[in-house]
């Protein structure tokens, strides 16, 4: 269910931002606005139900622990992978948090996966939302200062999970091998670490 999850949302994030793009220069690809207006929406649906099926299978499972930081993770943990990813990665260095069942994020994934998962995806949502229905969400789209504001804000949120996906798809070479995170997350399965987890 994970797997599916992971590939079901990274379909719809690609998608969304190929068709936002479309959206926002209509100019620069002639004859496709309406064609990125119902597959962005269609797209936009799917990511609801992705992270309504993400959010209810991680609560029930307790799996959403993974998301958090556990103590002596903030700040020490996260400086200890930032080290890694910034230097130790280049000298073959052993990972300093192996994924294991209990704990399957280093600090800084958790961090990063906890603000646009638990933070960034809702409002990502909700503002699209509003900017699908308009007329039924007047009140509150004029709260925030009309579809001009609320355009900005999607607009921001959009350009954040961009450069997420670009960081995430760099991040993901830096397993035990370069494939090895892909494999894992197409297969299920991957190289088990030799070393002990960081502590």
């Amino acid at each position: 269910l994970e797997r599916i999850w992971h590939w079901v949302q990274a379909l719809c994030i690609v998608m969304l931002i190929i068709t936002g793009a479309i959206l926002h220069w209509p100019e620069k690809f002639d004859g496709w606005f309406q064609w990125a207006v119902k597959v962005h929406n269609w797209f936009g649906v799917i990511l609801i139900v992705a992270f309504l099926v993400w959010l209810i299978y991680n609560l029930v499972t307790g799996r959403i622990r993974h998301y958090f930081p556990r103590k002596g993770e903030i700040p020490g943990g996260m400086i200890t992978q930032a080290r890694f990813y910034g230097y130790g990665i280049f000298k073959h260095e052993p990972h300093p948090y192996a994924p294991t069942e209990d704990n399957k994020f280093n600090p800084l994934q958790k961090i990063a996966y906890l603000q646009f998962q638990v933070l960034l995806m809702p409002l990502l949502l909700i503002t699209g939302v509003l900017y699908m229905y308009p007329e039924c969400f007047k009140g509150i789209i004029n709260a925030i200062g009309g579809t001009a504001v609320l355009g900005v804000l999607h607009l921001i949120l959009a350009g954040l999970f961009a450069a997420f996906l670009v960081a995430h798809l760099y991040l993901a070479t830096t397993g035990e091998t370069i494939g090895e995170n892909f494999k894992a997350i197409i297969f299920g399965y991957g190289i088990k670490s030799d070393h002990d987890e960081h502590k």
